[in-house]
């Protein structure tokens, strides 16, 4: 059996603002399994400022990371449990 676990991950502040007007921004975010890049995800738009963020969640095995490679945004990774299940 493989042990799953489900994350959340939560984008803040994704926006610039160039002459002081608020505009949407691009980041990309790598999540790390052990320090090595698994996968990517890119971000396109305006979150923020203020507000709860825009959260993203995903599966995967237990320990991995985020980082935030490119954007002007902050983010942050949860661990969530897994409902249980039982087997026959």
């Amino acid at each position: 059996m493989q042990i799953s676990q489900r994350y959340i991950l939560t984008i803040h502040d994704l926006f610039t603002m160039p002459g002081g007007v608020l505009c949407g921004a691009d980041a990309e975010v790598a999540i790390l399994d052990g320090g090595i890049e698994i996968d990517r995800m890119k971000f396109s738009g305006k979150v923020g400022p203020g507000g709860s963020g825009y959260r993203r969640s995903f599966t995967g095995k237990p320990g991995l990371i985020a980082k935030l490679v490119i954007g002007p945004c902050r983010i942050q990774l949860t661990e969530e449990s897994l409902p249980a299940t039982s087997e026959a």
